[in-house]
């Protein structure tokens, strides 16, 4: 466990299991164990085709691909394909953000994979139809146009600001 992240969340476990076995002994601490395995189980597919897809990037897409036209030459043409493939992308964070991980591994920008996630998280096309049954056109619209320029303008305000730090961020999600 030399992750920093990963101690800081196994000393929240522990700080956790303490307050319920403070609040309902072990009775409490199990229920907890139980409802988060129950969710793990729920889950469980989704994470292993998330960590798939993530490995087979990583072997069918060359580094030299992903440099090529997601690296920090690629420029605007990258921030831009980052936030098509960010829109297009279906599911979750369980899926996104491997697949964000492998390609910050295999050479994408900085600018890119913030474009990448915020393009995702505002412009989702999986997430329209939804939007436009529950909250209607008028709002879903509104919503849409004042977001599209947020994900190229924050991809490039983050390779201005941290692309060239990019190999001390790549270290420090090495694991």
């Amino acid at each position: 466990m030399r992750d920093r992240t990963t101690q800081l969340l196994m000393l929240i476990v522990a700080l956790l299991v303490l307050l319920a076995w403070q609040r309902g002994g072990l009775d409490l601490v199990l229920a907890g164990l139980l409802d988060g395995a129950r969710l793990l189980w729920m889950v469980l597919p989704l994470l292993v085709a998330a960590f798939v897809i993530a490995g087979m990037i990583q072997v069918l897409v060359t580094k030299e691909m992903v440099t090529r036209w997601l690296g920090q030459e690629a420029g605007w043409r990258g921030i831009a394909l980052a936030c098509v493939g960010g829109a297009l992308m279906p599911g979750g964070p369980y899926v996104y953000y491997p697949i964000a991980a492998v390609l910050l591994q295999s050479g994408a920008s900085v600018g890119v994979l913030v474009a990448f996630v915020t393009a995702k998280n505002l412009w989702s096309l999986s997430r329209l139809p939804l939007e436009f049954a529950l909250l209607g056109p008028t709002l879903t619209v509104a919503r849409f146009t004042v977001t599209l320029i947020v994900p190229p303008l924050l991809g490039g305000l983050a390779e201005w600001l941290f692309g060239g730090r990019v190999e001390t961020i790549r270290q420090g999600v090495r694991t």
